[in-house]
């Protein structure tokens, strides 16, 4: 038996933290849940034996009784995180990837303190969103006979070039109609991701991250497609969740390593105020944003990746000690010994808050 932490997500605890008693099912192998502390940022964490994600020896657990254990912690994990986001509200809630373990609390103190800068971008970037979920599917054969039924010009005595052009005509009528569906869609999300189709008939599987304000006005959007393509499509609609597809942390890349990169981006010197920070995000938002760059397929690549550093300078900034955006005259110094001392507080150990039942 290996006994370790499970952490199941990290939540912004400036506003309180969630009330884990009220979650009468614990965590996996009901197990109690617990908040290990590290600044403004919890994880919600619970006691796992973490052998048995292993297969064993030959004779001892099946590979069948294995798949079955790790789908009923897959399902504990999604439900605990469900619960965290619905506790939350509008507060920061951010779920860590399914399976991510420490030994103890002060590891989990240790990786809060390490991955900070991160944890904190993704909170703020999270704070009052749900990720809602978009899968379409359709018959194929049904839409070549309906394709072959409008176009009868394509049917010919080459059974080869007749299959090619109806594929083909398929393939156009697809991309038409995923447009219209993200066209509908895209102006209500903050943003968007593609997950892999999970079967032939699916032709859209797509994760939108929706503000909870408007969460009516997509369901509303939803509506409005799935009426529009009833006879072609079937619509399966999931959410609201937390923000799973919208989170990549890379815990291998400390405090440091993060804002050099994004200040380097931001062509900032080691050492700008506040006001010269907001002036050159906004002069590379100018000069990279698509609309400046009609014919460069780049564009919002950059312009993204531009708003995505200003979101990590501007975590660190707000990090330190009576920081204060407006009048901010002072300057920040962005040197490694800056950076670290920054992350280094007397009380940084971890705080354990037991629910008790």
């Amino acid at each position: 038996m290996q006994i370790k932490r499970f952490i199941y997500a990290t939540i912004d605890n400036r506003s309180g933290t969630p009330d884990l008693a009220a979650y009468q099912g614990g965590g996996i192998d009901a197990a109690p849940l617990e908040m290990v502390s590290y600044r403004d940022i919890t994880a919600v964490v619970s006691t796992i034996d973490v052998d048995q994600f292993d297969l064993g020896l030959p004779g001892e657990i099946s590979t069948e009784q294995q798949a079955d254990s790790h789908k009923a912690c897959l399902l504990k994990y999604q439900q605990v995180n469900l619960f965290v986001f619905e506790q939350t509200g509008s507060n920061g809630m951010l779920p860590l990837k399914f399976g991510f373990t420490a030994k103890n609390d002060q590891e989990v103190a240790r990786v809060l303190e390490q991955a900070y800068i991160q944890l904190r971008t993704y909170l703020d970037k999270l704070q009052g969103t749900m990720e809602l979920v978009i899968q379409t599917s359709w018959e194929l054969p049904k839409i070549l006979q309906e394709i072959l039924k409008d176009n009868p010009g394509l049917a010919g005595a080459d059974q080869v070039q007749t299959g090619k052009l109806l594929f083909e005509a398929a393939e156009i009528k697809k991309g038409k109609i995923l447009a219209a569906i993200h066209d509908n869609l895209s102006p209500l999300s903050k943003d968007y991701s593609d997950a892999p189709l999970k079967t032939e008939a699916m032709i859209l599987n797509r994760n939108y991250l929706v503000d909870k304000d408007k969460e009516h006005q997509f369901d509303d959007a939803v509506n409005v497609v799935a009426t529009e393509f009833e006879e072609a499509l079937t619509f399966r609609y999931i959410g609201p969740l937390p923000a799973y597809s919208f989170v990549n942390i890379e815990l291998n890349q400390g405090n440091f390593a993060l804002v050099d990169k994004s200040r380097k981006l931001l062509q900032l010197p080691e050492k700008a105020s506040w006001e010269s920070i907001k002036s050159a995000y906004r002069q590379l938002i100018i000069t990279h944003h698509p609309d400046k760059n009609p014919d460069d397929p780049q564009a919002a690549k950059r312009t993204k990746d531009v708003v995505a550093a200003y979101e990590i300078v501007r975590a660190y900034c707000q990090s330190l000690p009576g920081f204060e955006e407006q009048g901010k005259s002072d300057r920040f110094c962005f040197s490694k010994e800056a950076v670290e001392q920054a992350f280094i507080v007397d009380d940084k150990g971890a705080v354990l808050a037991r629910v008790k039942g």
